[in-house]
């Protein structure tokens, strides 16, 4: 019998990362004595990215199917997931994005340990039934239907799926509906069998717990469990570069119009990440900010709002804006652009970027005042690539000047490289749905 150990890997900024040396599970603790709670979360490194045409929602349908039970947590038994977790308090979830997927709950110390259980009995022991896969299936259909009744939701799809033409990027995270409706149970299971194993996990825990005891407690539960099959299949398509705006309109029933302005960034550990954060505050981040003050303090726009995506592969800087009724899109836009180009021709002044800065940084803060939260910052740097990147964000944001900002803008925020949506609301009288 092999034995089993970890090896610790790097500490930093609170947080401790260690590998199960027997089948290569990463493991990071961040101790934090708020609450008689904790967080543990499990990070898969598969999302939409790792899905190809035909199979695209593969990881978002597992995400569903994860939950439907193991040998010993089931619905037969009484001992389904969601059921044991409720009877102890716990408060869990799971999403599905761009580059992972993540399973995670919130528990009383004292029942830490029943959450380690569940998540290591069903890194390898989910069923992935025929029978649950027709089930959840329609549920899935039945968010595909919602999503498009939300004019925001139409919007997002039509700007990734133009904006990433070769990148899987290009695939909504919840997969396109002929596939979805076509989806066979071989498929989910192969590809489960492929993507979750201990060496493409992260296992995250923060609270009030203890070093030793929480590693004792992964290496009894998780330490068993044997690593993936290799090589493992990764996506190595990069995006060519756009030679030339794009645009598109959805016309659809609604009471609002939405403007969506998406143009390419680098990936989430690029430096330039930074400024493009600074520049996104600059621009809609509190009332004061340049965006908000053209737009939504004149009655132009309901809401505005600027963020740059951190993901694994290069991805996008988002403007987008809710437009009042009877408000001229191209009006909306143009006043958008030009603040753009103001922030890339001339230094924002010092009390502009302090204050950008100051919020970023509040943001970043508040991103570590709970387990829960502290998990979740985290994931998101494991899908990126690099852990370390939640520690580093706030001294790579207060590096940021005027000068960053100016130049990140007027490197990437230019008209080649933009890709512009339209949500234009009819009455149902009209081309309607």
């Amino acid at each position: 019998m092999k034995k089993i150990s970890f090896e610790l890997i790097e500490r930093k900024g609170g947080v401790s990362e260690y590998r199960l040396v027997h089948n290569g599970l990463s493991v990071l603790l961040a101790p934090t004595a708020v609450a008689p709670v904790a967080t543990l979360g499990v990070v898969y490194r598969v999302g939409s990215r790792d899905e190809v045409a035909g199979h695209t929602g593969a990881t978002h349908m597992l995400e569903h199917l994860m939950f439907k039970g193991t040998e010993r947590f089931n619905r037969r038994k009484g001992t389904e997931i969601a059921r044991v977790l409720q009877r102890i308090g716990a408060s869990f979830n799971a999403t599905t994005w761009l580059d992972r997927t993540n399973y995670y709950a919130t528990v009383p110390l004292e029942h830490l340990e029943t959450a380690a259980d569940i998540e290591a009995d069903r890194m390898r022991g989910a069923l992935v039934r025929d029978e649950d896969l027709d089930k959840e299936r329609s549920v899935v259909l039945n968010e595909l239907d919602r999503g498009e009744n939300e004019p925001f939701e139409v919007l997002l799809k039509g700007l990734f799926a133009h904006a990433f033409i070769e990148h899987p990027y290009h695939h909504p995270t919840i997969g396109w509906r002929g596939d979805v409706e076509a989806f066979q149970g071989e498929t989910l299971r192969q590809f489960y069998n492929t993507f979750y194993h201990p060496d493409n996990a992260t296992v995250i825990i923060a609270g009030d717990v203890e070093e030793q005891p929480v590693l004792d407690l992964v290496e009894r539960f998780f330490g068993p469990l044997d690593a993936g099959p290799t090589p493992r299949p990764r996506g190595t398509i990069r995006e060519g570069r756009q030679r030339g705006e794009r645009r598109f309109q959805v016309h659809r029933a609604g009471e609002l119009g939405f403007i969506g302005c998406v143009w390419h960034i680098p990936e989430g550990l690029h430096r330039d990440l930074a400024p493009l954060g600074v520049a996104a505050q600059i621009l809609t981040e509190g009332v004061v900010s340049r965006l908000s003050r053209r737009l939504v303090e004149t009655n132009l726009c309901l809401g505005v709002h600027a963020s740059a995506m951190e993901t694994h592969d290069p991805g996008l800087f988002q403007v987008f804006a809710t437009l009042a009724p009877g408000v001229d899109h191209g009006d909306v836009e143009q006043m958008i652009f030009e603040e753009i180009q103001a922030l890339g021709t001339a230094m924002a002044d010092p009390g502009e970027m302090a204050r950008a800065k100051v919020q970023r940084r509040t943001d970043l803060a508040f991103q570590r005042e709970s387990p829960a939260r502290l998990v979740s910052g985290l994931t998101e740097s494991v899908a990126m690539g690099d852990w370390r990147a939640f520690i580093d964000e706030m001294e790579s944001v207060a590096k940021v000047g005027p000068e960053d900002v100016m130049r990140v803008c007027r490197q990437y925020l230019e008209p080649r490289n933009l890709t512009v949506g339209w949500f234009v609301p009819e009455s149902d009288g009209e081309n309607g749905r």
